[in-house]
């Protein structure tokens, strides 16, 4: 019986990551033929949009776009964290639809895991809205705004 629910979950597990493998390539065809926010395909941050805020995923589909076209430093300045992990999910996701199932590899991260990334999330997602060099270096596009002077 534990054996077909881990064959069931296992089965279950490859086709989520198989799924976000799909929307990540059709994301990445989009910035082939399109600029980030001049298409309807690739829209504006709606989190930005309504609070002015970066979050911590504003600036990956440029980050995508200057990747795509042979520009990582350009990528890595509209958003270094999704630059430095995203070699690592698309290896674990391509490992995750790939892999036969072996029992003694644990494929899904653990709680500890989880609650760490996302304090590293949070942590970044403030640290690039402070108005303050070097941390406005992290808000997409690398710029910061002097606090109290016009444009």
């Amino acid at each position: 019986m534990a054996g077909r629910f881990m064959a069931r979950l296992w089965a279950d597990e490859r086709r989520l990551a198989a799924a976000t493998l799909l929307g990540l390539a059709v994301v990445v065809a989009a910035v082939c033929v399109g600029k980030p926010g001049e298409s309807l395909w690739l829209p504006p941050c709606p989190f930005h949009a309504l609070t002015g805020l970066y979050c911590p995923g504003c600036g990956s589909t440029r980050m995508l776009y200057y990747l795509v076209h042979g520009h990582p430093l350009l990528a890595m300045r509209e958003n270094a964290l999704a630059m430095v992990v995203l070699p690592w999910v698309i290896f674990t996701l391509c490992r995750q639809v790939l892999a036969d199932p072996d029992p003694r590899i644990e494929t899904r991260g653990t709680r500890r895991w989880g609650i760490g990334f996302a304090g590293v999330l949070v942590v970044f997602m403030v640290a690039r809205n402070v108005p303050v060099t070097p941390l406005c270096r992290l808000a997409p596009g690398g710029a910061c705004a002097v606090v109290g002077h016009p444009g």
